[in-house]
């Protein structure tokens, strides 16, 4: 291809006679085209020949045509097998040793400027002069040198790039990458942190409760004179509680007979304003009602002489408990034998309310908390009566239902807090306001 293009445009490479004669191993005879005609005005584009040209001058220059050279004079095994990283690291070090050795060097040299009037500066700087540093200067250039090694430590652990020795694209490797921050916190999403009570169970009352064995369908006599027993104290203990509520409520009120009307009222109001009975004297039984302490007789009076003697009496009184009480405090020291039965009796007594208080704790695992508004109700006992009870499985009608007994199990094990009777509609707190579209008014 090059000798075709130096064929065609060989006027305008430049090239000699006598290149042009020996081109393609044949004495050729150059061309001479005229310049008028538009057909030699063609310019060829040899801008690639040039480059071939000029890379082939360059490799005879710098050691021959790569082209014609044996592959074992291209080629070389290299035997070091020196990590590019470590060689690197290395002289890195060597420059940042120098460098510290030349910043320590100048500090040595250049001693600080002396204080005035102070003797002990002069003497540091004639020790410095003469190439001894005080012990201050060292353990300063010492903890200045362990500082940049230290910045210098973390800058590279900060430039050094973090190397995966995992697979990405593999299955869950979160149980191999536990101590590994960054990929617990970039690569993979880091898993959230659950608190020591979420495995502890909210109560001690079994998921599935067993039932009463009087509740079966063919039930024991004893068993099943049980659950009745059973059933009948709940149901006493609802009517009572209706019985208070009326006594609290219904009782307090009159009924409509009894109710007062406004003749009666005013009857009420105006008792004893129109009484002529009445007279004006008062009776002497009446005397002490006007009074609220009760009245005293002249001889029932006491005279100062009393009065005397009662105040001593209760000093006296006063001085004895005092003197008991010292004496009491004094005596301490000499009854150990009391004070330690005391001590005993004390700790017994503490040591029955702990264990009393460790069975209610106990108690307390198998109650309901109260979670919400609403307080926790058992579901009633499920007992079929004497004229009910049938004596296959054919017949049986059954009682109860299984998805309600879930949901009152879910909420007695404080799972659930409790909402009331299932099924109760909800009353809304406000009316919802109704708006009618624009576009849904014209059709009608």
């Amino acid at each position: 291809m090059y000798k075709h293009i130096n064929l065609i445009a060989g006027w305008e490479v430049g090239l000699t006679d006598s290149r042009m004669e020996n081109v393609g191993g044949k004495n050729t005879r150059r061309k001479h085209l005229s310049k008028n005609k538009k057909k030699s005005w063609r310019k060829v584009d040899i801008k690639d020949v040039e480059e071939f040209l000029e890379d082939e001058r360059l490799q005879e220059r710098t050691g021959g045509i790569i082209a014609d050279k044996a592959n074992e004079s291209l080629f070389f095994v290299d035997k070091k097998s020196e990590d590019p990283t470590k060689i690197l690291a290395d002289r890195r070090s060597r420059k940042r040793a120098a460098q510290e050795r030349l910043h320590d060097l100048e500090i040595a040299l250049q001693p600080p400027p002396p204080k005035k009037k102070d003797k002990r500066a002069a003497a540091v700087i004639e020790k410095e002069a003469s190439g001894k540093l005080t012990k201050t200067r060292t353990e300063s250039i010492q903890k200045r040198k362990a500082a940049k090694r230290e910045r210098g430590f973390k800058q590279r652990d900060a430039a050094k790039l973090p190397e995966a020795k995992y697979d990405l694209w593999g299955g869950d490797q979160q149980s191999e990458q536990k101590d590994d921050d960054h990929f617990l916190e970039v690569t993979r999403k880091k898993q959230v942190k659950a608190p020591a009570h979420l495995r502890e169970p909210t109560s001690l009352v079994p998921a599935v409760e067993i039932p009463h064995p009087g509740a079966s369908y063919n039930p024991g006599y004893e068993e099943y004179q049980d659950l009745l027993k059973k059933a009948h104290i709940t149901e006493e203990k609802k009517l009572q509680e209706e019985e208070r509520i009326k006594r609290a409520l219904d009782s307090k009120f009159p009924s409509a007979a009894d109710a007062p009307t406004e003749a009666t009222n005013l009857l009420e109001m105006s008792a004893g304003l129109f009484d002529e009975d009445s007279d004006n004297d008062t009776a002497p039984g009446d005397l002490e009602k006007l009074s609220v302490n009760p009245p005293v007789r002249r001889e029932n009076k006491k005279d100062e002489r009393r009065r005397k003697k009662e105040k001593a009496r209760k000093e006296k009184l006063e001085a004895a408990k005092r003197q008991k009480e010292k004496r009491i405090k004094d005596n301490n020291f000499n009854r150990l034998r009391s004070i330690k039965r005391e001590i005993k009796a004390e700790e017994a007594e503490s040591e029955v309310k702990a264990k009393k208080r460790a069975e209610q704790r106990a108690q307390e695992a198998f109650k309901t908390k109260r979670l919400s508004k609403n307080k926790f109700v058992e579901p009633d006992l499920e007992v079929k009566l004497s004229d009910e009870l049938v004596g296959s499985l054919r017949e049986l009608r059954p009682e109860g239902h299984l998805l309600l007994d879930r949901f009152n199990s879910l909420m007695k094990r404080n799972m659930l807090e409790p909402r009331g009777a299932p099924g109760r509609k909800q009353k809304r707190k406000y009316k919802p306001r109704v708006f009618e579209k624009k576009s849904h008014k014209d059709v009608k």
